[in-house]
């Protein structure tokens, strides 16, 4: 096994940026990543972009700032960093322009990744959680987009970014709690979008993700880390406290960002509807994604981290 190397990956999703710093090493079975640091801010790029088309310049100089304190502890704390951003930017008419003068001012390439180089990415931080065998699939669900990876093992075999997310979604969400007409239809467009859902029979699901990290910790025990195995039923039993209180009264009970609850309804539905769709009864949510996937391959590939992989023959 090679020496540890630290890489710091910044993850601008459209829900919460977040930083992961992490050693990693080579293996037989590929890179090793070693979680070291953690931390994670809700910014909601995909609301602002759902509503107002763009970022703006008050969400981009809240980005900047945020982005600059995270390089400060990478450069201090690691040997090198690497930045993505995913749906949010990608969607954003401004998103172009902020990335170059991001780059520009951080002194970093801030890197728009694909919805293909993403679910690729994803799938390479999660794969040690998977099964050896099997058809399998992974979900990994944030504020404005969902990637949908089949696999057979550990080998991806299909993937599609799907548009929706749980900020997108929540944007068009009336009520609070969400009204039983407006969740519905909140089911209908994600319905819609699964029309782009790879095809295949899958037997286990895995999520990875701010939506299913966000309902996940609304019902783990304090101080548990890991893995957690939802099941139809319990999903459901959480969309019934969801819809049945408002989310700063659920926010005080659990001690969640109320802003953090008023998301997790939307992103337990696309997790929920993609599970019905596929035929299967529960999921298995997982804390690595991709971020691990970042440093993984920046320790790979160097600067071509972010690029488009070829395409699954």
């Amino acid at each position: 096994m090679s020496k540890p190397v630290r890489i710091a990956a910044i993850d601008i999703g459209s829900d919460t940026v977040h930083i992961l710093i992490a050693d990693v090493s080579d293996s037989p079975d590929g890179p090793l990543v070693s979680r070291v640091k953690q931390r994670g801010e809700l910014i909601e790029l995909g609301r602002q972009v759902a509503t107002k088309g763009q970022i703006g310049k008050r969400a981009a100089r809240r980005l900047e700032a945020r982005l600059a304190n995270y390089l400060k502890l990478a450069r201090r704390r690691s040997d090198r960093v690497v930045i993505g951003a995913t749906e949010a930017l990608r969607r954003a008419s401004d998103g172009p322009a902020l990335l170059e003068r991001l780059s520009s001012e951080l002194g970093e390439p801030v890197r728009i990744l694909s919805g293909s180089r993403e679910a690729a990415l994803g799938l390479v931080g999660a794969v040690r959680r998977l099964d050896p065998v099997g058809s399998q699939l992974l979900i990994d669900s944030g504020g404005a987009s969902t990637e949908l990876t089949l696999t057979d093992g550990h080998v991806g075999v299909a993937s599609a970014s799907l548009p929706v997310g749980a900020a997108l979604l929540g944007a068009d969400l009336r009520g609070d709690p969400p009204q039983a007409l407006s969740w519905a239809l909140g089911g209908a467009r994600i319905g819609a979008a699964l029309s782009l859902a790879p095809i295949g029979k899958p037997t286990r699901a895995w999520a990875t993700g701010g939506s299913a990290h966000n309902f996940a910790d609304l019902e783990r025990t304090k101080g548990r880390s890991g893995d957690r195995r939802l099941t139809m039923a319990e999903l459901s039993a959480i969309a019934a406290r969801l819809l049945a209180e408002p989310a700063r009264k659920l926010a005080r009970r659990s001690g969640e960002d109320p802003d953090r609850i008023q998301i997790l309804p939307p992103g337990l539905l696309i997790i929920a509807t993609i599970l019905a769709h596929y035929g299967l009864d529960a999921v298995t949510v997982i804390p690595e994604g991709l971020r691990d996937g970042m440093v993984a391959a920046a320790f790979e590939q160097g600067e071509g981290w972010w690029q488009d992989p070829p395409p699954y023959s």
